[in-house]
């Protein structure tokens, strides 16, 4: 009679198998591997990521339409724009457009605009005039054939004298009209209302909200069960109800705050339970807004 087959079973079966091996690793290993960024999709993200390759593959045209997205703060703005770079990074020779990304500045001027494009290409940036740095900029973003110029915390424009807005905008136009250049920004409400302040520029940007994190969304689930097996515990999380009302209620229903809230509980939870729970969860959060506060 013929013996019947061993079964192997892989130890850590709620892991991930990238970091499957790490549950038995010492602590300070697993502690990194919770803090490690890792790209977990979701709708919202996903429809930025097409709308801006189908933005960039766009063939040039008189006046190249733009894109505005904003959200509140903590709703991974940020990490959307790092996570397209990187796939865009990654595509072959001889596709389509070419990305310029940038960080807004806190007093921003029209010299300091095109001294940060001129430094984020890498360019040579004297002291000149803005008539002649806006100049160098329009023959190396024609060289480099660039055609989407990326700006973070686009908000922080809000900040000037409207006048001084006014020139900003101005600036923005001319590149993208000169040169058939998209513009993609983001940031928050006020970076909004500063679109929607230039009949032009509202007329061509599309603006598009990322939406605050809702109790009855199913994505939110997959996404916090999708972060949940890249933490190297020794024992499986269940995600239910209470779980997540917990999360949602401390992080005050803000993507960036959920993750960070859900990852201190993980490396809370190395050094007992070897799961996240509610309880576990409101302990974290408690302890967290107990030691602001005094």
């Amino acid at each position: 009679m013929p013996e019947k087959a061993v079964q192997h079973t892989e130890p850590f079966p709620h892991l991930h198998t990238e970091v499957r091996h790490l549950a038995t690793a010492d602590l300070h290993a697993r502690r990194a591997c919770i803090l490690t960024d890792r790209w977990i999709s979701y709708p919202a993200a996903e429809d930025v990521l097409y709308r801006l390759f189908e933005l960039l593959d766009m063939p040039p045209r008189v006046r190249m339409p733009s894109l505005l997205f904003w959200a509140h703060p903590n709703m991974g703005k940020t990490f959307i724009q790092r996570h397209f770079l990187e796939i865009y990074s990654k595509r072959g020779e001889g596709e389509n457009g070419a990305v310029l990304w940038m960080e807004i500045n806190d007093g921003l001027t029209e010299k300091r605009l095109y001294l940060d494009l001129l430094t984020a290409l890498n360019a040579p940036a004297p002291d000149a005039t803005a008539a002649r740095l806006q100049s160098m900029l329009m023959r190396h973003l024609k060289a480099r054939s660039i055609n989407m110029i990326m700006l973070d915390e686009l908000q922080r424009a809000t900040e000037l004298r409207q006048r001084d807005q006014r020139t900003i905008l101005n600036a923005l136009k001319y590149l993208s009209n000169q040169l058939s250049i998209s513009i993609v920004g983001f940031g928050s409400g006020e970076a909004k209302a500063l679109i929607e302040s230039d009949d032009h520029l509202s007329e061509r940007f599309d603006v598009i909200e990322l939406p605050k994190c809702g109790k009855r969304e199913k994505w939110l689930v997959d996404l916090v069960r999708a972060r949940v097996e890249y933490f190297p515990l020794r024992k499986a999380t269940s995600v239910d109800r209470a779980m997540m009302e917990c999360l949602l209620f401390h992080s005050n229903f803000l993507l960036g705050r959920l993750i960070r809230l859900l990852e201190r509980a993980a490396i809370a939870a190395l050094d007992n339970q070897e799961h996240i729970s509610a309880d576990l969860i409101e302990a974290v959060a408690t302890r967290r807004r107990l030691t602001e506060n005094g």
